[in-house]
């Protein structure tokens, strides 16, 4: 049996881009054949539910960086989440720094009112002109996002302590200066935190089980002689890759991506993944 493991932004689908065909037909032909094909994602379960529903077959899922699992026919798992006493810290040190950050929980992202980060997002804007028309679309994109699809309160963690019931899966940030990511790094990570960057300008602070490595490890223990591969393109995929038998680049991945990985194959845009999938593994 074989266990294709793939990253979804920037691996299978560009963002908020359309999927490319072949990277459908090729999930099909996978399990046609009797093989797996799972998606494992830094987003929230939540935010996975437009790609879910654009499948003719259900697909195992492995969400938050390996903060939780959705299985085929069974339930929502949250597995390993970031405590509040993580929460408390890591917001303190991010409101005190005047960053631009969010939070995911398992039922939506919270933040402040977008107005608050005007400033911010305006040097995310020049940081991102270098890329063109391409980096306009990143912003506009994230920007429409966190203000017409997230949450809004004015004090996240007082809205948390006040929401028990909430789980959170993350925190992310975004800040436009190189040396301030580095120190961020730093002052962020814990025993308790780990912090990873995730996408252009972006850290993300999960608790240290939440990786995609862990995660594959927990969901092979179910199918100790199968094959697995793995496809991703970021720096959170590096867990990933560490830890399948055949670990895979697509064309536009990092190049610490790409050092990593037996084969660097199409790009993301050309059907990469299920290019791939179709040359290498369908019999």
């Amino acid at each position: 049996m074989n266990i294709v493991f793939c990253d979804i932004d920037g691996t299978f689908q560009d963002l908020a881009g359309e999927v490319p065909k072949v990277n459908y037909d090729a999930i099909y032909a996978l399990q046609k054949q009797g093989d797996h094909f799972v998606f494992i994602s830094g987003r929230g379960y939540a935010q996975l539910t437009e790609l879910m529903d654009e499948l003719d077959s259900e697909c195992d899922v492995i969400f938050s960086n390996g903060g939780g699992h959705k299985l085929v026919g069974e339930p929502v798992q949250y597995n390993h989440c970031v405590s509040m006493s993580e929460c408390e810290r890591v917001i303190a040190i991010l409101e005190a720094r005047n960053i631009f950050y969010h939070i995911h929980t398992n039922e939506g992202i919270i933040l402040k009112p977008v107005e608050n980060y005007e400033a911010n997002i305006l040097a995310l804007r020049k940081k991102l002109e270098v890329m063109g028309e391409a980096g306009k679309q990143i912003m506009d994109f994230k920007e429409a996002f966190f203000k017409e699809q997230c949450q809004h309160v004015e004090d996240p963690f007082t809205y948390l302590t006040e929401h028990p019931d909430l789980k959170v899966m993350k925190i992310e940030l975004m800040e436009a200066s190189d040396e301030e990511h580095e120190r961020l790094r730093e002052v962020l990570s814990s025993e308790s935190a780990e912090v990873f960057s995730s996408f252009t300008q972006c850290l993300e602070i999960v608790d240290p089980k939440s990786s995609k490595g862990n995660a594959i490890k927990e969901f092979m223990k179910n199918f100790p002689d199968a094959r697995s591969y793995g496809i991703g393109d970021g720096e959170n995929d590096l867990a990933m890759l560490a830890v399948v038998d055949i670990p895979v680049a697509v064309g536009n991945a990092k190049e610490i991506v790409k050092e990593q990985c037996q084969r660097v194959i199409g790009d993301c845009l050309e059907g990469g993944v299920g290019t791939f999938i179709f040359e290498e593994i369908i019999k």
